[in-house]
């Protein structure tokens, strides 16, 4: 016999019992319920300091751009065709200097960045990867932007940056010196 799994079936007691209520529901509706039992006072909009700016509630259409746009910087640096310091509004400290690092490894290596994908998890996150062309190989260089609060207003800072180069890219990079 033939029906469909969200007419409860006749014969079962326990499809009588829930027929009151759809086997199936919406995935919108099951996501909201689970929403509204997993919201804390922390998510709610407000900090410590007070209410949240609008700009950490919602996704930023301009920040794909951002991302590809300092993504492509950070390649130009490895390069040595940029200076770091051009970067250094956007990234904190120690990714400035792990970059700096990077230009000395990588520059024999010739980075270009063939394309970047990005994606926001979250209001005020930025995940991106660049796919990087090295002599030696393909790499992804990956980094994590959020918004962060400053005197002049929310702007976007860049947290995490790692180029995983092998043990065969730093041999190759030191042959080609």
């Amino acid at each position: 016999m033939t029906r469909s799994i969200a007419e409860p079936a006749a014969q079962d007691t326990a499809a009588q019992d829930t027929a009151a209520r759809p086997v199936l529901r919406r995935l919108a509706e099951v996501l909201a319920a689970q929403a509204e039992r997993t919201t804390t006072p922390a998510d709610s909009g407000t900090t410590a300091a007070g209410p949240e700016p609008a700009s950490l509630r919602r996704i930023d259409p301009a920040a794909p751009a951002m991302a590809d746009r300092v993504l492509r910087a950070a390649t130009e640096i490895m390069c040595g065709r940029r200076a770091a310091e051009q970067l250094a509004a956007v990234l904190r400290p120690d990714q400035l200097s792990y970059l700096i690092g990077l230009r000395g490894a990588a520059r024999q290596l010739r980075p270009h960045i063939q394309s970047v994908h990005s994606q926001q998890p979250a209001p005020g996150v930025l995940e991106a990867t660049g796919i990087v062309v090295l002599r030696t190989g393909v790499r992804a260089l990956s980094a994590r932007f959020e918004v962060h609060i400053m005197t002049g207003g929310a702007r976007w800072q860049c947290t995490a940056l790692h180029l995983p180069l092998t043990r065969g890219d730093v041999v190759a990079a030191q042959r080609l010196r």
